[in-house]
């Protein structure tokens, strides 16, 4: 059993740490909202993560677009050097671990013990596989990074033990200068 405060919490860290993860091609956040479904493009790919304790795993998806168009936005530095779509996979392995570990510095307020996968890329096609595992919770996003460019973001929760919490991101206190190990 996931409390509908510990539901509507999930939400509110997984929008927080996709608006702390990509931003516009101007500098701002990206606007995050919710959808019934991920419905990755054609050739899609999807970075998924983990994160775990005695008594809940946690499973985070970005479905990202082939290279291309999105190559441009999302690396930066693609008009040389190695960008090209190896580095394009690394960025969003990368904006993944970024997403997932907010999340996870997060959830160990509440839960001891919390541990995080390394990512793991894999075609879009499993996302439906993903979802129709059994879950107590399941919810879906949708990034927008410009008019063209859409990364869908999906987040499935299974525990074996009764979870209720609240959290609030303008409650946490902001830390900087901390080196955090995974």
């Amino acid at each position: 059993m996931i409390s509908a405060s510990a539901c509507a919490s999930l939400d509110r860290m997984f929008v927080h740490s996709l608006q702390n993860t990509f931003f516009t091609p101007e500098g701002e956040r990206a606007a995050v909202t919710q959808v019934a479904q991920s419905l990755p493009d054609a050739g899609a790919q999807m970075v998924v993560l983990m994160i775990a304790s005695h008594t809940f795993r946690l499973v985070m998806a970005l479905h990202f677009p082939q290279a291309g168009e999105a190559l441009r936005l999302l690396v930066p530095d693609s008009d040389g050097g190695d960008a090209g779509p190896h580095a394009f996979r690394d960025q969003m392995s990368e904006r993944g671990n970024m997403c997932c570990g907010m999340v996870n510095r997060e959830i160990g307020r509440f839960f001891a013990h919390t541990g995080m996968s390394t990512p793991h890329i894999i075609d879009s096609r499993s996302g439906p596989f993903m979802t129709a595992l059994p879950h107590a919770y399941a919810t879906h996003w949708r990034v927008a990074i410009d008019a063209r460019l859409h990364i869908d973001a999906s987040l499935c929760m299974h525990n074996r033990a009764p979870m209720d919490f609240e959290w609030h991101a303008d409650a946490q206190q902001e830390v900087t200068g901390e080196l955090e190990f995974f």
